[in-house]
């Protein structure tokens, strides 16, 4: 009976033990964290296309969709929302900008993200964006998009009599 008795407080002392041992562990990463000064925010854009025209025609679209990082200080701060800001720095990479559509095609998104980057942080009093993330970045030519939309005309269309 007394061994029963001593066992059952020793499973009771580790029990205990572990629990003092776990909560002891976590409020001391709790501390680490909280003095931490890269606190992050995530957020993401809507997915969005930028026209790309050449001698007056679209030849075609980069459908993009990004997700980024933020300060949380500094979002505390700012009252407006960050994605409109970064969709129109897209935007302005893009638009105009390219005179042959093979250039849209070997795009390299490390100097356009750092330069979206700059461009958002620059309209704030305080750097905000820490990260661009890619979530999509296609190409995509009129020519693709006008033959997906007829496809379903050509099933479609009545025999000749």
């Amino acid at each position: 009976m007394i061994r029963i008795v001593l066992i059952g407080l020793w499973i009771c002392g580790v029990a205990l033990g572990s629990l003092y041992f776990a909560v002891w562990q976590n409020s001391a990463t709790a501390a680490v964290a909280s003095q931490s000064k890269d606190v992050l925010d995530f957020g993401k854009t809507d997915s969005f296309s930028v026209p790309i025209i050449l001698d007056g025609a679209v030849e075609g679209y980069i459908v993009v969709q990004l997700g980024y990082t933020l300060d949380s200080r500094v979002k505390a701060s700012v009252t407006v929302p960050v994605a409109p800001f970064i969709n129109d720095e897209i935007f302005r990479q893009f638009y105009g900008r390219f005179s042959d559509v093979k250039d849209v095609q070997k795009v390299e998104f490390a100097s356009v993200k750092q330069a979206v980057i700059d461009g958002v942080n620059a309209k704030f009093p305080e750097p905000l964006v820490r990260d661009l993330l890619v979530e999509q970045f296609n190409y995509i030519t009129a020519k693709e998009i006008r033959d997906q939309n007829t496809k379903g005309l050509q099933r479609q269309a009545p025999a000749a009599p």
